[in-house]
């Protein structure tokens, strides 16, 4: 074989190599009480980015045994690129027309940008086609519907005599033991109820002490029941409320404690299971499920 003959086959084998590249991507076997966040976070990864890789919405569940690709961070930007993308002109073809365009910024939501906005967060969830718990993905556009694309707006402080609105629990939480709620049961993120529901047994099984939420809306709350309890607390007919948008109830990652006794057990073995009193609050029922 020649020496030209010999650097065309080099150059042709070259060429095949770089012309099928291999994924970097890791399968995950998703294991009991995992989900796509926790996932994320193990990772180093958003919630949104380790869905669009997957092709999956952040807000799907993910079921023990089946697998999940862990991708590089290089194929994670361009999987999250492609599903912006795709979401953007989805957004804009449905609501063009009809309002203001929103570039998402990191950290915000529905609730956010329709509190921001001055729209309810049902409003600004239907003009763009989404569910009122969808998560929104930096860089995407949403549109803010004009007070004339809107219908005529009602009140949505609730009077002090209202109850909170009656709203069904996302996909992604899991009940837990709740003796003065409704059936019996509160919701957390299904991460969160995972590791809470151990941490009651080793309690149970080590002091004797229960752990459970204070209320119905002692665990997760959705925005408007947020809403609620916070128009009660400005009107002063209720203890003190975040803000709807910034508690981490509406993320199904805290819990008001029903007795003092529960802290304390929290202080000694919570850290174990993920949850701790943060610094942030000053109030002793407040607890926030950090991760494992």
């Amino acid at each position: 074989m020649s020496s030209i003959t010999k650097a065309l086959c080099g150059a042709m084998a070259s060429v095949v190599v770089l012309a099928a590249p291999a994924s970097a991507a890791a399968p995950h076997t998703v294991a009991p009480g995992e989900t796509l966040w926790s996932i994320a976070t193990a990772n180093n990864f958003t919630t949104d980015s380790l869905a669009a890789y997957n092709g999956l919405s952040a807000d799907s569940a993910v079921y023990t045994g089946e697998t999940i690709q862990i991708p590089t961070e290089t194929e994670t930007a361009g999987a999250l690129a492609s599903s912006t993308s795709t979401s953007s002109s989805t957004s804009t073809a449905t609501s063009a027309s009809t309002g203001t365009a929103h570039t998402v910024q990191p950290g915000e939501s529905l609730s956010s940008v329709a509190a921001a906005n001055g729209v309810s967060l049902e409003t600004l969830a239907a003009d763009n086609g989404l569910s009122s718990d969808a998560p929104l993905i930096t860089g995407e556009q949403i549109t803010i519907p004009t007070a004339s694309a809107t219908t005529s707006p009602t009140s949505t402080t609730p009077s002090s005599s209202s109850a909170p609105p009656s709203e069904s629990h996302p996909s992604w939480t899991s009940p837990v033991y709740c003796p003065s709620c409704p059936n019996g049961e509160a919701y957390l993120a299904s991460s969160a109820a995972y590791n809470w529901n151990a941490m009651r047994q080793a309690s149970l099984d080590t002091y004797g002490i229960d752990l459970y939420p204070a209320g119905p809306y002692s665990g997760y709350r959705s925005y408007g029941q947020q809403l609620y309890l916070y128009d009660q607390y400005v009107s002063g007919a209720g203890p003190l409320a975040a803000v709807p948008g910034t508690s981490a109830h509406e993320y199904g990652t805290a819990v008001d404690l029903a007795d003092p006794s529960m802290r304390t057990v929290i202080d000694q073995i919570g850290p174990t299971y993920g949850w701790v009193k943060t610094e942030a609050s000053s109030e002793w029922w407040h607890v926030d499920y950090a991760g494992p």
